[in-house]
């Protein structure tokens, strides 16, 4: 810690291993918090002469009717739908957004969240691109006074709420569809390795083959990391599967190019699921199946919850984090 570099409750929830949320409860004299704890606390808070931060009280005491919303990109159409959702829900109870988009980067995203934080918004919704190897900022931005909470993906070690789809049953359910339809060999094309979302879809994926007793293929699941490989992979299992589960409709819309050029029927010979139901949905040739991640639902979950928590630090009261998971449903059109 620099010399003259003020104290913030971060630093005091490292040195005593506590949470952040644990630290200010017991500042504050909150009655769940253990007596000793209270003591240690605020015996290392006069030690280091900490003070709260002059900002987090005034905002906690003048709201400034804002909420910060951070995406990964503007043209993807489940952020753009979701973003719809909030924004209605916002204007319903007063308020209104500042959008930023993460940027290319994990220290891009870092400084969003940071750009937003300046911009004296009441709150943070969040949906992350990329891991963050030390999320203190994330501690830091709440130290200040600004609740996050976290839409889509799934965070270790974060004391937040969350909204997310439910990606185990949407995945799980989507599978179980094409090997009651008689599909046996389905191929996942998986998405980013490091994203919960991916990591849950393929979890659903597994589990609707072994629920059916078909043995799970390695070389059926394969990463999207680079065009090339993926073609070359599915070109190298041509009319050894049936089915194709996508992470997401953007991989289902390539393989739809993909297997136009390589005159294979859809749904004829091979199956295709996407995931999220985009509007393009309809447009394609044939039409795509897909899973509707009910964005509507998960935009108006984030506003009652991130106002909520709001509303309990302006008043002082405990705040229960909740992770809520919205409902998928497939939508059957011409691809399987």
């Amino acid at each position: 810690m620099k010399p003259n570099q003020r104290i913030k409750l971060s630093d005091l929830a490292s040195m005593l291993n506590l949470s952040t949320s644990t630290i200010s409860r017991a500042l504050n004299d909150h009655p769940r918090i253990p007596t000793e704890t209270k003591k240690k606390v605020k015996a290392l808070a006069k030690d280091l002469s900490y003070h709260p931060n002059p900002f987090a009280k005034g905002l906690l005491q003048k709201q400034t009717k804002t909420i910060g919303v951070l995406i990964p990109t503007f043209g993807d159409v489940f952020f753009s739908k979701t973003l719809e959702s909030i924004e209605e829900e916002l204007f319903v109870r007063g308020y209104k957004m500042i959008i930023v988009r993460s940027g290319k980067t994990a220290e891009q995203e870092k400084k969003a969240c940071w750009e937003l934080a300046k911009s004296h918004v009441d709150g943070i919704i969040a949906a992350f691109s990329f891991d963050h190897e030390n999320i203190s900022f994330i501690n830091d931005i709440n130290d200040e006074g600004i609740p996050m909470l976290f839409l889509d993906r799934a965070l270790e070690s974060v004391d937040a709420n969350f909204v997310i789809s439910d990606d185990y049953i949407g995945a799980f359910n989507a599978v179980k569809h094409l090997i009651v339809s008689g599909r046996k060999n389905i191929i996942h094309l998986e998405g980013p390795e490091e994203v919960s979302t991916a990591f849950f879809r393929r979890q659903g994926y597994e589990e609707a083959l072994r629920s059916e007793g078909i043995p799970i293929q390695e070389n059926y699941i394969i990463q999207c990391k680079s065009e090339k490989v993926v073609k070359d992979k599915l070109i190298a299992l041509e009319h050894h599967y049936d089915a194709v589960f996508c992470f997401n409709d953007y991989y289902a819309f390539e393989y739809l190019e993909f297997a136009q050029q390589r005159n294979i029927p859809v749904p004829t010979e091979v199956a295709v699921i996407g995931f999220s139901d985009a509007p393009m949905c309809q447009y394609t040739t044939p039409k795509l199946s897909s899973v509707d991640q009910s964005s509507g639902d998960m935009g108006k979950s984030a506003v009652d919850l991130l106002l909520n928590e709001i509303s309990c630090l302006k008043n002082k009261k405990p705040i229960e984090y909740q992770t809520i998971k919205t409902k998928t449903s497939l939508v059957l059109r011409e691809s399987c």
